[in-house]
């Protein structure tokens, strides 16, 4: 009875324990999701890596793409290196497939098989062959792969290493060899290989080993089958690869270990005895497991809906890939100095990835940057694609190491080597192309310098001088005024491409590219023509170091809020992309033009394009981080230390919870419909601006949001209150007339400003308030969503689209104001807004290029013929003029 009593208390004590386990919520590792991405766009990777990890194992398909696995074609094998979101027409990396069978055959082709029972985790990948019955595992390590082989009963079972292919090419080896020792159970080679999406040659070896003695083995080189022969070489690009064969009739489980080294077969041996010393799967997995736990837990969600975590999570582990810490491994190399490989590119990651891993891995971010530095004195360059080790010089925008090392300069990164990096950017500074330092651009016939096509007249440009304006801010502060000035003078260069007589839909003002002799292209501003893949529209709204003076040239504040406004209405690429990097920071341009609520708009669009896929290439990080940062509320404007807010999509987010100077981001009421911030603060500190800075992220503290379903005029920068000032006159209720209001140089201004107080059970169906002249001419606001100018045709000026609540009775702010501006056109600032909590009804922003009126001493305040309201009274109705620019 008393061993009976000990062994009930122990069943209750591990019922206890299972339902405390149950109630415990997932790690963040269990959240991800590794199919995301691999289905549809995206260019995603199945399989499993470390954080940073030198491989990343994977099965590869039948039908080659990018990723090495797609949906539905044959598994052919499980390679060792695969490219994280590179959807390149030239398909990278796919070395050392490694294929479980039955029976003999050497041909990539002949091991297809379905596979089925995917579960697949960053830290491990299951499935089923099901042509043979195998079932499949691996886990990781950070050099290593650990695989288990669960074959049917068989005297055939095999395990095929093709050493010589890659994606998409079975003769990928110029020359290499392998090896096989079937007592040790060994099998090891490699050699040098080309065909990736950098062009370059590089050498790739491996080491493996199996805990299950082989009873046979043999080598391929071609077509030639050789049983029994354990070493095989080709010096010319031939098919090679090596076997082992099981008899499995009595224990079927087979477990293969490799390493993959970029220096040597030695050096492969090393990682494998180091990395995976024995043969226990399931430590290996746990292993893996705790490392994604540490990595994904630098954020924390309390509160998160299930299907939210799994794509935060999901795009936070895409972030956590590339580039892949291989310090250590490269051949004549010192041993200790950072080398971080494979960059598919820094045109991709600037501007979201690198932002991100400053706030989560910031050490990260120091060996990256001081990885350039070291690969400029070994190498002479660091170019912006850096993948197997190898340099590769394109001209997708300029030379983006410089962007990368001025953010981490303006997010003020710790044990960065100034002096080294500036080396290097003094360097890139002065191989800008000849033209590009002759001519002030890059023309569209001239020389490319070692760039290769990817080199567009406009892109390249505006590329060359942002790179030039982040190397004058290292050459600032290391105290080099004499190069910074010359560098921001050349910074300016963009504007040497930008057309002020080019013109679409209205809007004139565009970069374009430009010949030798200074004649810019012909082309449509829609069209890609000078632009690496963009168009003029694309790349006009992205010139980060320039932005007051991109807004200028666009016709001013009012002028750029409706262009931009415009191009995200199209819902065309060619106006707006959000598929590519290029308009990245689109939707945030809103907020530094003081609409956060567009923001808010906009970026719920383009969260809807995230699902089981991206809306684009994955891009190494690029989509994921910028996902992330959708979900946070807050988007880094790359180069700069600053943040626009747009109001976070779930309750809390943590960054770096352990750490502490732990950031909190809150958002009250968040939710699918409550995308709109109604207020702000920072620790505490009501924020007025939608703007933080990194160093508010850096030293802890919290962000809170109020979310809700309309949209507010927080963060509008008074655009939509009255002037601060004293009325130059008062108009009471009883009167429309006023002393007349000329605007007659650039900077003149009138604002009509009332509160109108609706009480009773019924509101109007619409209210209309706008400033006019004698003959009725001028411009009428209305909630009923549109602004007009009331000539005789009545033109429409804008249309006001987003979600609004009924107009009630209660209490409302009214606002126009009309401007003189450079051009000579009118621009315009209407809105309707309920006073209690400032929730926009309707609201304007724009820019008349024919003005309707230029003098006005009238004011219409109409409501709707039906209104059945006990009362309506107006108050506070005042008339405003300002005399030159910014007087209010």
């Amino acid at each position: 009875m008393k061993h009976t009593a000990s062994l009930f208390i122990a069943v209750l004590a591990s019922l206890a324990f299972s339902a405390h386990a149950q109630e415990t919520p997932p790690g963040p590792e269990e959240w991800v999701d590794t199919m995301i991405g691999v289905t549809g766009n995206g260019s995603c990777i199945p399989g499993v890596t470390l954080p940073h990890g030198s491989i990343y194992a994977s099965p590869d398909s039948e039908k080659a793409v990018a990723s090495g696995y797609r949906e539905g074609s044959p598994v052919v094998g499980f390679s060792q290196l695969h490219a994280q979101g590179a959807g390149s027409s030239t398909l990278s990396y796919g070395n050392f497939l490694i294929s479980p069978r039955l029976g003999a055959a050497t041909d990539e082709r002949d091991n297809g098989s379905p596979i089925t029972g995917m579960e697949t985790h960053p830290y491990s990948f299951r499935g089923t062959l099901t042509r043979w019955g195998i079932d499949c595992a691996i886990a990781p390590a950070h050099n290593a792969a650990f695989y288990e082989f669960e074959f049917p009963v068989s005297d055939d079972a095999r395990i095929n290493v093709d050493i010589a292919r890659k994606l998409g090419s079975s003769t990928a080896m110029r020359d290499g060899s392998v090896h096989i020792d079937l007592k040790k159970g060994a099998i090891y080679g490699g050699g040098t290989f080309d065909g990736n999406w950098n062009p370059a040659a590089y050498t790739l070896y491996f080491y493996a080993m199996v805990d299950t003695q082989p009873i046979a083995g043999g080598t391929w080189i071609g077509d030639t089958v050789s049983d029994g022969t354990l070493s095989a070489e080709i010096s010319d690009r031939r098919k090679l690869g090596g076997w082992m064969q099981f008899d499995t009739t009595a224990t079927q489980t087979v477990h293969l270990k490799i390493a993959v080294s970029f220096d040597s077969v030695e050096k492969a041996k090393f990682y494998l005895e180091h990395e995976i010393a024995g043969w226990n799967f399931a430590a290996v997995e746990s292993a893996a497991k705790n490392r994604w736990h540490e990595a994904l837990s630098v954020v924390e969600t309390p509160g998160i809906r299930d299907a939210e975590a799994r794509k935060l999570y999901t795009a936070l582990f895409h972030t956590l890939i590339q580039p892949r810490d291989r310090t250590g491994d490269p051949a004549g190399w010192p041993k200790n100095a950072q080398f971080w490989d494979d960059q598919y590119t820094l045109w991709d990651t600037w501007q979201t990835l690198y932002p991100l891993l400053s706030i989560i891995q910031p050490d990260a971010v120091a060996g990256i940057v001081n990885s350039f530095a070291e690969r400029y004195a070994h190498h002479g360059v660091a170019e912006t694609a850096f993948i197997m080790g190898k340099d590769y010089q394109v001209g997708q925008g300029g030379d983006e190491v410089d962007r990368i090392i001025a953010d981490a300069l303006v997010r003020e990164i710790d044990g960065i080597d100034w002096k080294r990096v500036w080396a290097l950017l003094r360097f890139n500074a002065e191989r800008r192309t000849p033209d590009y330092k002759m001519l002030g651009y890059v023309p569209t016939n001239g020389d490319k310098n070692g760039y290769d096509f990817r080199m567009q007249s406009g892109s390249s440009t505006l590329g060359f001088a942002h790179c030039d304006w982040c190397a004058a801010q290292v050459a600032e502060k290391l105290g080099k005024t004499r190069e910074a000035a010359k560098l921001m003078e050349r910074s300016r260069n963009w504007r040497n491409v930008w057309n002020a007589q080019a013109e679409g839909d209205g809007f004139s003002g565009f970069l374009q590219g430009r010949d030798k002799d200074g004649n810019f292209l012909p082309d449509a501003v829609t069209s890609h023509a000078g632009f690496y893949q963009g168009t003029a529209w694309n790349y006009s709204f992205n010139i980060p170091h320039e932005r007051d003076a991109m807004i200028e040239r666009m016709g001013g504040h009012a002028r750029f809020i409706q262009r931009l406004n415009f191009a995200f209405a199209q819902n065309n690429s060619r106006y707006i992309d959000f598929s590519n990097e290029v308009n990245m920071q689109a939707c945030f341009l809103f907020g530094m033009a003081s609409r956060p609520h567009l923001s808010s708009s906009w970026v719920d669009v383009l969260r809807k394009a995230y699902g089981a896929s991206y809306p684009g290439d994955e891009d190494s990080g690029a989509m994921a981080s910028l996902y992330f940062f959708t979900t946070a509320g807050i988007f880094p404007m790359a180069t700069e230390d600053i943040y626009y807010l747009h109001g976070a999509r779930i309750p809390e987010i943590i960054l770096n919870p352990k750490s502490k100077n732990a950031f909190t981001i809150k958002a009250q009421n968040a939710g699918d419909k409550n995308i709109y911030t109604q207020s702000a603060s920072l620790n505490g500190i009501a924020l007025d601006r939608a703007v933080i800075h990194h160093a508010d992220i850096t030293k802890g503290g919290s962000l809170n949001f109020v979310m809700g379903p309309y949209p507010n005029i927080w963060g509008t920068g008074g655009d939509f209150r009255a002037p601060n000032k004293t009325a130059s006159q008062l108009i009471n209720s009883s009167s429309n007339a006023f002393d007349e209001v000329k605007l007659d140089a650039p900077g003149d201004s009138i604002t009509l400003s009332a509160k109108i107080s609706l009480n009773g059970s019924n509101a109007p169906d619409h209210f209309e308030w706008g400033l006019f002249d004698a003959n009725q001419s001028g411009y009428l606001a209305s909630d009923s969503r549109m602004l007009r100018i009331t000539t005789e045709a009545k033109q429409s000026l804008e249309s006001y689209t987003l979600p609004a609540p009924d107009f009630a009775p209660g209490t409302y702010d009214i606002i126009l104001t009309l401007t003189l501006n450079e051009q000579g056109a009118i621009d315009y600032y209407a809105a309707l807004s309920r006073s209690q909590d400032g929730v926009l009804i309707a609201a304007y922003t724009g820019s008349d290029l024919q003005p309707a009126a230029l003098e006005f001493n009238r004011i219409v305040l109409s409501k709707d013929d039906e209104i059945r309201a006990d009362t309506i009274g107006l108050s506070d109705c005042r008339i405003y003029k300002a005399e030159n620019r910014g007087s209010f």
